[in-house]
């Protein structure tokens, strides 16, 4: 049997008109295809598809492209809109800072545990608790260097993530004050930790061996 994804691409429109719908299906392929080309935190699949067709941009429609599967009973997934992100200033790390998270994340990636784990999401949270335990204030600062204008990604509290519906399944970091929202393929997951260690000021030889283990196939 063909298994298919859902897409649902709603068109916000500005005030005073009418919000649409359309839905269109595609194959796996296609699909995990459309994922993998995801450049940038926050870019929604709609975005991607306009820059693959080579369609402009609307100045005064913002699209955003949610992706469900067919297989589940899911609810759509919330969108992650790099238009709505708020890039913060951060205060620089000492070199002696980043090399102690480089070399607690290198043992984390390098652990038998975490290449033996299958789940995107486990592995997700199990590199943000090292990204927050080895040095908190860059972390929080991390964190909010993602906030975006209408949604929240990182928070303190579980009721705060769930603000914006169940849908996006708020999970403790472990061992930390903190919580994510994890209603996320592989992809945007790995977006939310390279936004994050970039403003950690993270090599990208680490970004790119992380990444490895959140790549779609």
């Amino acid at each position: 049997m063909r298994i298919c994804k859902e897409v649902v691409i709603i068109e916000k429109i500005l005030a005073n008109r009418e919000i649409k719908m359309k839905i269109i299906e595609v194959d796996e392929e296609l699909y995990q295809y459309i994922a993998s080309q995801t450049r940038s935190i926050g870019e929604s699949a709609s975005d991607i598809l306009r820059r693959l067709l080579s369609l402009p941009v609307h100045t005064s429609i913002v699209n955003d492209l949610i992706i469900t599967s067919a297989e589940t009973d899911q609810k759509p997934k919330q969108a992650i809109n790099v238009k709505e992100v708020n890039i913060k200033t951060t205060k620089k790390q000492s070199i002696t800072a980043i090399n102690q998270i480089v070399e607690k994340v290198q043992t984390l990636l390098n652990s038998t545990e975490f290449q033996e784990e299958s789940k995107a999401v486990v592995r997700f949270l199990a590199i943000l608790r090292v990204l927050y335990r080895t040095n908190p204030e860059s972390f929080a600062q991390a964190t909010e260097s993602l906030q975006g204008r209408t949604r929240v990604y990182f928070a303190r509290d579980e009721a705060t993530l769930l603000m914006a519906g169940n849908h996006t399944k708020p999970k403790q970091i472990p061992d930390t004050p903190y919580w994510v929202i994890t209603n996320t393929n592989s992809g945007r997951k790995m977006l939310m930790l390279e936004g994050a260690m970039q403003s950690m000021e993270l090599p990208e030889t680490l970004i790119d061996e992380v990444r490895s283990y959140f790549t779609v196939n």
